[in-house]
């Protein structure tokens, strides 16, 4: 009987990581036929490196935006970073400002965007792209695109230069695993990763704006699923968002996917048993078939796990090595598990600097 149930249990994570890597390899690339406005709000905190660098590559775009920066404390040392960027891309004739938006929310990034959303024409793209995010080509007409049929859309993130333990593990989770988001955007295609996304002004205002995200954590998931109220299509660009996160612990890490997990746990509680059944289910499959001798479902498991490794790396554009593979596969399994049950254990989050409580809905509470 064990043997048995060990057979289901390593076929449906085959075939669900079989769907994930077809569907993310059918994901199509359109092109807007008339591009509206385009505004890009990056909103900045702290001294991160290269952050300079990074705010002043725009990317490419089917049209010249307009591109705002915004940090909550003019003390913030990314403000005098920012202001820095937005000179040098004035001196290449692009539109850019930069704004000191004051907030105590929860929800600081929110906050942010809610105040440049508020003032943004009705017939414009809005593009949030984090700070951390880097735009040296990046397929903005891609992006852009994915709305021809579609009120928001988004881009799967990438981190490409790991340094520290907690760097790598961060990246094995988001490149080499079943979590990565190129391939989960086609396994759920009701979501949508904060990282880098694009609205229409217009049909988000209908579907009630940005109103009270700042005091939730998910405010991406939160933005997708009043879009889909609304009647609204969330779209998955088929491109990637290299992202540049560096000098993290491995607990860090596990704090970061821990708090993402603490929103599923509140927004969508159905998918959390997803997470140890099938994003980290390699480690106890393989270590119950040992028990047991159940070869076959030992093979099966490691066969479709070393395949999302292959595919997750190509979809984010990352070299695949055979050597990596086994590291890739063991550090993405351990970041799933701890994540899981910390989200599991607490709804309070520790986030930038902040004790918070995760309420009904995503809702952040003071603790």
């Amino acid at each position: 009987m064990v043997s048995v149930a060990l057979w289901i249990w390593a076929a449906v994570v085959a075939i669900v990581s079989g769907v994930a890597i077809f569907r993310r390899s059918r994901a199509p690339r359109q092109i807007l036929k008339a591009c509206p406005r385009l505004m890009i709000v990056r909103p900045c905190a702290g001294a991160e490196l290269g952050l300079l660098a990074r705010l002043s590559v725009v990317g490419d775009w089917p049209r010249r935006p307009r591109v705002c920066f915004s940090v909550t404390d003019a003390k913030d040392p990314a403000y005098i970073v920012a202001a820095a960027a937005a000179q040098a891309l004035k001196a290449r004739q692009i539109k850019a400002e930069v704004r000191v938006i004051t907030t105590d929310a929860p929800n600081r990034k929110a906050a942010q965007l809610l105040a440049w959303f508020d003032a943004a024409p009705p017939d414009a793209i809005f593009i949030n792209v984090d700070s951390d995010v880097d735009l040296t080509g990046f397929d903005g007409a891609g992006l852009i695109g994915a709305l021809e049929d579609a009120d928001a859309a988004w881009t799967p993130p990438s981190e490409h230069t790991p340094r520290t333990v907690g760097d790598h593990a961060s990246a094995a989770f988001l490149n080499a695993s079943l979590h990565s988001f190129a391939l989960l955007g086609g396994l759920d295609p009701a979501g949508l990763v904060g990282k880098v996304f694009a609205v229409r002004v217009g049909k988000m205002r209908d579907a009630g704006g940005f109103v009270k995200l700042p005091n939730c954590l998910g405010e991406d998931m939160e933005i997708a699923r009043r879009i889909r109220a609304n009647g609204g299509k969330v779209a998955l660009h088929p491109g990637v968002a290299v992202a540049c996160p560096q000098g993290r612990t491995f607990g860090d890490v596990v704090a970061r996917y821990a708090r993402w997990l603490a929103v599923i746990r509140a927004q969508r509680p159905a998918l959390l048993l997803s997470y140890p059944l099938l994003f980290g289910a390699t480690l106890p499959l393989v270590i119950l078939s040992v028990i047991f001798g159940a070869w076959g479902p030992l093979g099966l498991a490691l066969a479709a796990r070393v395949g999302v490794v292959i595919a997750a790396r190509r979809f984010n554009a990352r070299p695949v090595g055979v050597r990596s593979i086994l590291p890739a596969v063991f550090l993405g399994e351990i970041v799933t598990w701890g994540a899981f049950l910390r989200a599991l254990s607490t709804r309070t989050v520790i986030w930038r600097g902040r004790r918070l409580r995760i309420g009904p809905d995503g809702q952040l509470e003071s603790r």
